[in-house]
């Protein structure tokens, strides 16, 4: 089965971590298909890109990070002009910028029957993650993601499999909570109260099952750095950015001691 990473972020934010995003996917198993979804700028060519270019010219795209800007998509671009509020907002109540992350799911998805992987472009994948282990995780469930019982579910990371019968029928209603403003309901406006609502949805209609990526540590604001994907990938959201690794993430601490000390 196929499997591609997809993300987004705004023009600055790019600027300051999205390389180390794009240097991370030499970690991710042979094969692995990447998109980048932008808005009024471009992702650079990477040096393996312009490898292949080199070696046999720009016509072969194969392997390439397949790039797409928002403005390829009128219906959300209008969206997000009718649903932009006049003066900044609380970051609970930012509907238009975390509705980016929904609509880029939604599109590099769109008949696509492979397993899709929500990465944040804050995160850094940092050591080889072994074939087939992402996919394990929705072996027999539609998504694999970090639950917290209490809050909001952690949307840096999450699996779903594409091939599943209720896919179209999920997206599609995470796409319609925005589009309808029904996320105006919400007690958050973000991604993340748009999963859960659509997650909530589907096991309780009985379409879906899911796995919790949160293992045992579901109390946890940052379940991914102390759990099995953790000693992969390091999420360094918020103040985390300008760190080696994130306080929370030992496995990353680790790598990065017994780099140095070789």
């Amino acid at each position: 089965m196929t499997m591609k990473v997809i993300t987004t972020a705004h023009k600055d934010d790019f600027k300051w971590y999205g390389q180390v995003w794009l240097d991370g996917r030499k970690h991710w198993p042979q094969g692995t298909e990447f998109v980048w979804f932008t808005e009024d700028y471009a992702v650079p060519l990477q040096p393996d890109e312009l490898a292949m270019i080199e070696q046999s010219g720009a016509g072969n795209t194969q392997g390439w990070i397949e790039r797409h800007d928002f403005t390829e998509f009128p219906y959300f671009v209008a969206w997000k002009k009718a649903n932009t509020e006049k003066e900044t907002p609380h970051w609970k109540r930012d509907a238009p910028k975390y509705a980016h992350k929904v609509f880029a799911m939604i599109e590099a998805t769109r008949d696509y029957k492979g397993v899709a992987v929500w990465l944040d472009a804050d995160c850094e994948t940092y050591r080889d993650i072994p074939p087939g282990l992402i996919e394990s995780f929705v072996s027999d469930d539609y998504i694999a993601y970090y639950h917290r019982p209490g809050r909001w579910s952690e949307t840096g990371f999450w699996i779903i499999n594409c091939s599943h019968r209720a896919h179209p029928m999920f997206m599609d209603f995470m796409g319609w909570v925005y589009l309808s403003e029904k996320y105006r309901l919400l007690y958050h406006w973000t991604d993340c109260y748009v999963l859960d609502s659509a997650i909530h949805k589907y096991t309780t209609d009985g379409m879906i099952t899911t796995y919790n990526l949160s293992e045992d540590e579901v109390m946890l604001g940052m379940p991914m750095a102390v759990t099995t994907l953790g000693r992969y990938i390091d999420h360094k959201k918020g103040r985390r950015k300008i760190m080696a690794c994130s306080p929370e993430n030992a496995f990353h601490r680790e790598f990065l001691q017994n780099a140095e000390a070789a």
